[in-house]
């Protein structure tokens, strides 16, 4: 097993419909052939937030995977997984081993016979697993006890939406919880709200009004709230120029970008990474 509190690896990758997996592109040590299966020397997390696939271990069985499913790879126990070539599938993953994971496989919550956990598309646990992306990439000092913290909290989290079967994913709650994964995950691009409607099931109509009662503000709002806490990562950790960021975010020019920018944040984007951004 890795050392208590290693995180080793974390990503997010979307295989289209037709594709071969795993791709040219699997993180760099995991590559494997999908007929023969594999085994790793820690846990890992696997969450699919798109299409569907199968998943067969050695105490388990085979799985059929669903988007909204997050399932368990055991340390020492042979695997396999892939999506299905007509739908492909989108999927975060994060490797980790640690006693308090441990803790929670030996009072059951989890097992080699039952490794996998319906959660729906669930905003907060897509936001967990961007968060620790972001946390990996930036190795700030003690990174490793922060994503030994946000891994903990995750498989508190997924056993306890799956125990409680908190999601159902017809309900319209469940929806709107996907169209807010799908804004995060297509934060820099230029996509209309009812593209977003239509992605998640709904009418415009029936999904601006209950995405208004659940979020607490219309798509639109929400999504260009998004845009500008992504605005922030870049102009706080990169280099990268203000007329860059608003292209890569898809803002219809820089002048609006850094006219909707100062409206939020109170400061324009010079003025922002010049008090916040890294010396």
């Amino acid at each position: 097993m890795v050392p208590d509190k290693n995180i080793s690896s974390v990503g997010f990758e979307e295989i289209p419909s037709g594709s071969s997996y795993p791709t040219l592109n699997h993180s760099a040590g995991y590559y494997f052939n999908a007929d023969k299966g594999r085994v790793l020397r820690e846990y890992q997390l696997v969450y699919v937030t798109n299409g569907e696939g199968v998943l067969e271990t050695e105490n388990g069985g085979v799985f059929s995977i669903k988007r909204g499913m997050i399932f368990v790879l055991f340390p020492g126990e042979w695997h396999t997984y892939y999506p299905n070539y007509e739908t492909g599938w989108s999927h975060y993953w994060i490797g980790f081993g640690g006693s308090e994971v441990e803790g929670w496989i030996k009072r059951g919550y989890c097992s080699k016979e039952t490794p996998v956990f319906k959660v729906g598309i669930n905003d907060e646990i897509v936001s967990l697993f961007r968060k620790a992306i972001y946390v990996a990439n930036e190795e700030q000092s003690l990174y490793q006890q922060v994503l030994s913290g946000l891994v903990v909290y995750l498989v508190a989290l997924m056993c306890s939406i799956d125990k409680n079967r908190c999601v159902g994913n017809g309900d319209f709650s469940s929806k709107i919880d996907y169209a807010c994964v799908l804004m995060r995950e297509l934060v820099e691009q230029s996509v209309s709200m009812q593209e977003i409607a239509v992605k998640s099931g709904m009418g415009y109509s029936l999904f601006r009004k209950l995405f208004k009662e659940r979020m607490l503000c219309a798509p639109v709002q929400y999504f260009l709230n998004l845009k500008i806490q992504k605005a922030v990562e870049l102009l706080t950790t990169t280099t990268i120029s203000v007329k860059e960021i608003a292209y890569q975010l898809s803002f219809d020019s820089p002048a609006y970008f850094s006219a909707r920018f100062k409206k939020q944040m109170g400061k324009s984007p010079v003025e922002y990474r010049e008090e916040y951004g890294s010396k």
